[in-house]
């Protein structure tokens, strides 16, 4: 059985969009209120440097680069890196 139905169903929804998230309240027949808020479309919960996937020097996914170049301060995996025999740390 769902919470909703545990406590009699929703009687109204109310739901507010911006750019900084999405905020939704749900009133239940008992007179309860649910309320949550989730992120931008396309954003994580953590947006910016916060962000556990995070990383600054490049698109590979996670706070670091695969193959960050400790000459040029680059990544060999994203082709950013153009030294003839990286040095990867």
């Amino acid at each position: 059985m769902s919470e909703c139905q545990e406590h009699g169903g929703v009687v109204a929804v109310w739901a507010e969009h911006s750019a900084i998230g999405h905020h939704y309240e749900e009133l239940l027949a008992d007179g309860e209120a649910l309320a949550w808020t989730e992120p931008p479309f396309g954003e994580t919960v953590h947006p910016g440097e916060d962000d556990p996937d995070h990383n600054p020097i490049c698109h590979c996914p996670g706070p670091t680069p695969r193959a960050f170049c400790m000459e040029c301060a680059g990544c060999a995996d994203c082709d950013q890196c153009r030294c003839l025999r990286p040095t990867l740390l």
